[in-house]
């Protein structure tokens, strides 16, 4: 996604606390949690692609690709 911040300046505002137990916990604020949650979508988005191009480079037929027209009229 176009004009996320960088996952280090997403993190900056992460901050610990332990429990009296001993377990460790992060804390952030919640717009950045939601950015957080963006960038590792959009990784995830990447890696698919990524991983999908070799197929889609081979062409529609060769790919499997469905035709636009099949797909609305299934829905």
């Amino acid at each position: 996604m176009i004009g996320l911040k960088p996952l280090s300046q997403i993190l900056t505002s992460v901050q610990f606390t332990t429990l009296s137990g001993g377990r460790r916990l992060a804390v952030m604020d919640a717009e950045n949690w939601e950015e957080l949650i963006e960038w590792l979508m959009d990784l995830e988005d990447r890696r698919i692609i990524q991983q999908s191009q070799e197929r889609l480079q081979s062409g529609p037929e060769a790919s499997g690709a469905l035709r636009l027209e099949t797909v609305l009229d299934e829905l």
